[in-house]
């Protein structure tokens, strides 16, 4: 059996390596930090519907697929682990409190009916009854009751412990250092004290991809994505589930907090949390969840999410090079994604051939040349 290497302890990576071991392929999961300590930590955590129908529709397949799966892949490793990945099912409110937004919004909608997937368009007043967070000038809502959040963090250490479990080898605080190379074929990676060999090494480095790629001669267009966010607390009303439009959302977590997000600043590996981005984000409550302004702001941090500049995520064979995969660039679905992803990249190496809703993810699909 191929021995595998995946760098990147995210949710991507940390779901392949689990995928992996559990079809008892040698893998081995190395994380420069700690697992799921980037963009993993820094998500919302939202498990919504499929709602840009711009996308492709093999990505649009990934998210629906995904969304299938998440009870009985939460149950699954909560079982397998004992941690507790915080996973619930309130349902979102997709609202608008205009008619420009309202427009845009009931042709996602009758997108999603095309779908199949499970919408209901409810009258504000009775939408308001169901959810009195949500604000007067409310003027359209859905409900998707299907709807999920849970922690990407814990989800992402889920995964990598449930991986160990099964015989993987897990390694944190382990920068990698560069790839090793032989006659056209990647072999391992280099680390501070070790070089380590395997058969594939599978490159989910999320935003710093493009630097492990640069040294190949090889440019993977991942980028850094700054999503600023912010907390509030000890409002006299906290929203039931998750409430979505004008370009973001909120979430009620189960440590009594209500997160708003999320900025989208495409500003390098910049972290600040910037006036600019929490005013954005005032806005954004008063104009979706205005009762949370009477509480305390209690939090605000920044997340760099992997973005890519083909706008689809890198998956697939690196082209020029044996021996090296590349997953990432999943931008704001990453968790939406992730259990898809795994599944379809793990019967990849293990079947020798690759999915067809995979395909158009190929980095030579792409454009993407060695």
């Amino acid at each position: 059996m191929n021995r595998v290497i995946v760098a990147g302890g995210g949710v991507i990576g940390s779901g392949i390596a689990f995928a992996l071991a559990k079809r008892n392929v040698p893998v081995t999961l190395i994380e420069r930090g700690r697992i799921g300590g980037e963009a993993s930590w820094a998500s919302a955590g939202i498990i919504s519907l499929p709602s840009r129908p711009w996308q492709r529709p093999e990505r649009v397949e990934l998210g629906r697929l995904s969304l299938e799966r998440y009870p009985a892949l939460v149950d699954e490793l909560e079982a397998r682990t004992g941690l507790d990945i915080g996973y619930r099912r309130p349902g979102e409110w997709a609202i608008a409190v205009d008619e420009a937004h309202a427009a845009e919004a009931r042709e996602v909608a009758a997108w999603q009916r095309g779908l199949r997937l499970d919408i209901e368009e409810v009258a504000p007043d009775e939408a308001r009854k169901r959810e009195p967070a949500m604000p007067d000038s409310l003027a359209a809502a859905w409900f998707h009751p299907n709807v999920g959040s849970l922690s990407v963090h814990r989800l992402s250490q889920a995964f990598a412990l449930a991986a160990r479990g099964l015989g993987a080898t897990v390694c944190e605080e382990t920068p990698v250092g560069g790839l090793l190379r032989e006659d056209g074929r990647v072999t391992g990676v280099r680390l501070a004290d070790r070089d380590l060999h395997a058969d594939v090494t599978i490159l989910a480095t999320g935003a710093w991809t493009r630097l492990l790629s640069d040294s190949l001669g090889v440019t993977l267009p991942t980028k850094p994505m700054k999503g600023q966010l912010i907390a509030f607390a000890n409002a006299p009303l906290r929203p039931k589930g998750v409430i979505s439009g004008h370009g973001g959302y909120t979430r009620p977590r189960p440590d009594g907090t209500t997160i708003v997000a999320a900025t989208e600043e495409d500003a390098g590996f910049d972290r600040r949390v910037t006036g600019d981005g929490v005013a954005w984000l005032l806005e954004l409550t008063r104009t979706i969840c205005p009762v949370l302004l009477q509480g305390e702001l209690m939090d605000s941090w920044t997340g760099l999410r992997p973005g890519s500049e083909t706008g689809d995520p890198l998956i697939g064979p690196v082209p020029g090079y044996e021996g090296l995969w590349v997953c990432a660039g999943h931008f704001r679905t990453g968790a939406k994604e992730a259990p898809a992803t795994a599944e379809l990249v793990a019967e990849a190496l293990t079947s020798g051939e690759i999915p067809p809703l995979l395909r158009v993810f190929a980095p030579a699909a792409q454009g993407i040349g060695g």
